[in-house]
């Protein structure tokens, strides 16, 4: 499994899923046609509920998934992600989507049944408020865990990508004794450079073919 950190999608805060979330549901209550005036406020309440539910659990669910797989991934990039982030803040941030993901949907269930069991259309909007209430109370509890995911993806960004399947040589050693040059002599293109987030050093990526078989190069921090 070869991760690119770079493709991370960007992580929407508190505020813009919510915005994102109640203007889709104020566009999908705007298409309702009904003329009957009970049977058409319960399914602009009832679809505005769900579908606030629906963008904010997908958001965090696509969200979830297009972020690598701990369990999943070489140990190269365990081993790069705990040193910048931590894998226990990974894991645990993550979770927290999973978590919001699951009450934002249940909320909307048990909203949309008050809704559709009542024949008053004070009581549907002040359901459908309700749920809104309750869905703004979890975004509150997963507010930091986005905060810390946007942080976590710019540091994750400037990782080196390392292809697990091509043969790779580490050159490691004392600061100035020439292990940048050394790559770059050997390089057949660019290196790839990149700052280590979790010190001041840079890593670099060196690419170079012998025998028509293709190595990489990786240059650590000094030692």
């Amino acid at each position: 499994m070869k991760v690119s950190w770079r493709t991370l999608p960007t992580v929407l805060l508190e505020d813009e899923v919510l915005d994102k979330a109640f203007s889709r549901a104020r566009k999908a209550a705007d298409r309702v046609d009904d003329s009957d005036r009970i049977f058409r406020v319960r399914k602009q309440m009832s679809r505005m509920v769900q579908t606030a539910a629906d963008v904010i659990s997908t958001t965090f669910m696509d969200t979830v998934n297009m972020w690598p797989s701990l369990d999943q991934s070489p140990k190269f990039d365990v081993a790069m992600i705990d040193a910048c982030v931590g894998c226990d803040d990974y894991r645990h941030h993550l979770s927290m989507l999973q978590w919001a993901s699951k009450q934002v949907l249940n909320i909307a269930g048990q909203n949309s049944k008050k809704i559709i069991r009542t024949a008053r259309t004070d009581l549907m909007h002040d359901a459908r408020k309700e749920a809104y209430g309750r869905i703004s109370s979890i975004m509150r509890r997963v507010k930091p865990s986005l905060l810390w995911l946007s942080q976590a993806r710019e540091t994750l960004k400037r990782l080196p990508t390392i292809d697990q399947v091509l043969p790779c040589i580490v050159v490691c050693g004392a600061p100035n004794v020439g292990k940048s040059a050394f790559i770059s002599a050997l390089s057949s293109g660019n290196m790839e450079v990149n700052h280590y987030p979790f010190t001041t050093k840079q890593i670099h990526v060196g690419h170079f073919t012998h025998r028509r078989l293709q190595y990489q190069m990786v240059d650590t921090p000094g030692l």
